[in-house]
């Protein structure tokens, strides 16, 4: 077994190395990614559709793979930009849906990048414009209330204090407003997906039982493949090649402490009736690499490719590496669950020494939504 690991683990290792050095090279985010991305996609699918039939559900395979990879190409495709050909494909579908009044609109339902801003987000500059004035005006207030004596003190402390990060600063940025994009896209591609689920259980309708519990697989495949997958995607288009790689980094290190330690000291079984062989030793041990996955991520990691340092804060490096270490081990556990309800060992023999695609994914797809959330809030950053 380690030596089918070792022999398949470090050449995929070099191919993901070497991919994720490329598509950060490309013109186009993700258009290396996404071809080998896809290719996992449909092994993650194929892999969860023979674990549930394994436990006598059997979702229309169609509906399945329709649904997936409709929600990650959508996404992708409203990251970038929320392409302009996307935007410019919505813009027209307006224009052409939208009822003649008497004084039409002069601003597009969705705004291209670079073109004049819409009324609502003068309104928003405007807004924060206002707080701003009446955050000096207390300022000013409380520097008189002080006395002359500490208006300097006050000024050379509020020149010299980190800028403070708004909900409303972030909600203006390009990264959230990208991935804000892509979410809409996302809700309504899985909307659909739903939709198609239950169509696909329509056509095949014979007699009564079963139907439901095949239309319930195929929509957690279609959640739990298609949407937790599409936050890798964003995480990888609207924060950037990096922000992919530390989620990675993490969560296989947090396995990979937890395997160590659990070997080495491990003596009280964390959750054995799922998976026998974790030990709450090893998943502190888990913890602590995960930690330092976080540091050697920002210290190291993000000045090779970006030419300057981390603004994440020590505090920041231990909430992101215990939080996305302790959601990849629960999608680790979670994917046990899965294969012990079916009596299962792997959920697949796609690549030896693993199991399947979904032994290695199982983690990754639960972390990503994790790291993404803290990415956005600039915890880590």
């Amino acid at each position: 077994m380690l030596r089918w690991r070792l022999l398949i683990g470090i050449p995929l290792v070099g191919l993901l190395v070497a991919l994720c050095w490329l598509d950060a090279i490309a013109p186009i985010p993700g258009i290396v990614l996404m071809p080998f991305f896809l290719v996992c996609v449909y092994f993650l699918c194929k892999e969860t559709l023979w674990l549930l039939n394994a436990g006598g559900i059997y979702p229309r395979r169609s509906t399945v793979y329709l649904s997936v990879f409709g929600t990650i190409i959508l996404c992708w495709f409203a990251c970038y930009n929320s392409l302009p050909i996307i935007v410019r494909l919505e813009n027209a579908l307006a224009t052409a849906l939208q009822v003649q009044s008497e004084k039409p609109q002069e601003a597009p339902l969705f705004q291209e990048p670079g073109k004049q801003a819409s009324d609502p987000e003068k309104l928003n500059q405007a807004t924060e414009a206002l707080i701003a004035a009446k955050q000096a005006l207390e300022n000013a207030l409380d520097a008189v209330r002080g006395g002359d004596g500490n208006e300097r003190g006050a000024e050379q402390a509020s020149s010299e204090a980190p800028a403070e990060v708004r909900v409303s600063s972030i909600s203006n940025e390009e990264a959230w407003k990208t991935a804000a994009y892509a979410g809409i896209h996302i809700l309504l591609a899985i909307a659909a997906g739903v939709l198609i689920a239950f169509v696909g259980e329509m056509a095949r309708f014979k007699q009564p039982g079963g139907n439901i519990i095949n239309l319930m697989g195929a929509i957690f495949i279609i959640v739990y493949i298609g949407l937790l997958g599409s936050f890798m995607v964003m995480l990888r288009i609207a924060y950037g090649i990096m922000a992919v790689v530390s989620m990675i980094v993490v969560t296989k290190l947090c396995d990979i402490g937890a395997y160590t330690v659990g070997r080495l000291i491990g003596k009280h079984k964390m959750a054995p009736s799922l998976s026998p062989g974790k030990t709450i030793e090893g998943a502190c041990g888990g913890m602590l690499f995960a930690i330092f996955g976080a540091w050697f991520s920002t210290a190291v990691l993000f000045p090779l490719a970006s030419g300057r340092p981390s603004q994440t804060t020590w505090l920041g490096i231990i909430v992101y590496g215990v939080a996305v270490g302790a959601a990849g081990a629960l999608g680790d556990l979670a994917e046990s669950l899965i294969k012990r309800d079916v009596s299962r060992k792997d959920s697949g023999v796609n690549v030896p020494g693993f199991g399947g695609f979904l032994d290695i994914f199982d983690s990754l797809l639960v972390a990503a939504p994790v790291a993404f959330g803290l990415w956005a809030f600039h915890v880590i950053q």
